[in-house]
């Protein structure tokens, strides 16, 4: 067992205390009589900082009370408190010995006090006496037994507690390692379909420029200006992609033979919104023009994991409003929704968040979400609009 503290060590000397005071009430005023008293009751003090020492110096002190006092003392019972202290908190074998001990001068004692008794005491005396005062001992013994089982098992489920605290926390930790991974790929295939999108309208317009500069040779500086700005637009946002994701390998593609579809952005936020049957609300404020391609799909991903969360978690009647300010150095975006917030049921993974906060973090930009103080819950983030000085295509 561990070393006891000091509070520990001063309840055993209250309890040595108490005991002693009570036995010398009655021994008073016999000083060999109190001084065998105190003899048995100082190892209480020290019976869980030193089991052993407070076991020796006991059985030299109840041994001297036997030979010397012709009947017991109220100071008989450190005896069954120590054999409890021994069982309670001292090895088994320290408690063994105790226990033995005890039940020595359990016989002991009372054939010393009923053998000096002028009258003579009968069998059924002697073994009723014997019987009375081992079976305290016992009765001691098993309960500082039973009490260190209890404290040994809630020290076990401690331990298996603290285990699957550790295990949740390492399953938590690699399911929001799997969010990121899976947001960083989405990325990556997403900004490929803007460039993939680019590219195919730069071809577009060199095969039909090349035909239309035959007819209208005028023409030529328009059709080679938007291949241009087609052109330096495509090569922003490989730049950005290469900003978000250096480090972590290449971007992925599309599977081959799959039908190509552009990626949403901030035009698609309105549809998006359409389609929870009137319970959002959206207010755009600012130019959405001024906001580039990856900052647009990065806004309406947002938006569509807050929505997301909104149906799985706020409840059938929730209402959600939806505030977009693009502003000159930052776009702010709030979805909030006045459903059940912190009593909501979660799967307790939180992955949706993490994969958005990933996000907003490869813009360097910031996202806070939690339950509302009102009711409901927030999502917020800011985007540095220098990540969004594109113009928009479509």
């Amino acid at each position: 067992m561990r070393t006891p503290d000091r509070s520990t060590l001063l309840r055993d000397a209250g309890l040595a205390l108490g005991v002693a005071m009570v036995s010398l009430v009655f021994a008073y005023p016999r000083p060999g009589v109190m001084a065998v008293v105190l003899g048995m009751c100082a190892p209480l003090v020290v019976s869980r900082a030193h089991p052993r020492v407070a076991l020796a110096t006991l059985t030299v002190a109840a041994l001297v009370h036997v030979v010397t006092q012709q009947d017991p003392t109220v100071a008989v019972v450190a005896v069954p408190i120590l054999v409890h202290s021994l069982a309670r908190w001292s090895t088994t074998a320290e408690a063994r010995i105790g226990l033995a001990f005890a039940l020595v001068g359990a016989v002991l004692g009372p054939a010393r006090w009923l053998t000096g008794r002028p009258e003579e005491a009968t069998a059924a005396l002697w073994v009723t006496t014997v019987a009375g005062y081992a079976g305290i001992v016992v009765a001691a013994f098993i309960a500082g037994r039973r009490g260190r089982d209890r404290q040994e098992q809630e020290a076990q489920r401690e331990r298996e507690r603290a285990e699957r605290r550790r295990l949740e926390h390492v399953e938590h930790q690699r399911a929001v390692q799997a969010a990121a991974a899976e947001e960083r790929i989405a990325v990556a295939r997403e900004v490929h379909d803007i460039v993939a999108h680019s590219l195919s309208v730069v071809a577009v317009h060199a095969e039909g420029g090349r035909a239309l500069t035959a007819r209208y040779p005028h023409r030529a500086p328009e059709i080679l200006e938007t291949i241009a700005e087609t052109a330096r637009d495509a090569l922003d946002d490989l730049r950005e992609l290469v900003a978000m994701l250096r480090g972590d390998g290449p971007a992925a593609t599309d599977q081959p033979g799959t039908g190509y579809r552009p990626a949403p952005g901030i035009g698609d936020v309105d549809d998006l919104v359409s389609r929870l049957d009137g319970r959002v609300r959206l207010r755009v404020v600012g130019n959405r023009r001024r906001v580039g391609p990856v900052a647009g799909m990065t806004v309406y991903r947002l938006v569509q994991e807050s929505l997301t969360n909104v149906l799985r978690h706020a409840g059938p009647e929730a209402a959600v409003d939806v505030r977009l300010d693009i502003g000159e150095r930052a776009i702010d975006l709030v979805v909030r929704d006045d459903g059940y917030g912190a009593a909501s049921t979660t799967d307790g993974r939180g992955t949706g968040l993490a994969a958005m906060r990933e996000r907003v973090q490869l813009h360097d930009g910031t996202l806070s979400a939690g339950p509302r103080a009102g009711g409901g819950f927030e999502v917020h983030a800011i985007l540095p609009v220098h990540h969004a000085t594109a113009p928009a295509g479509g």
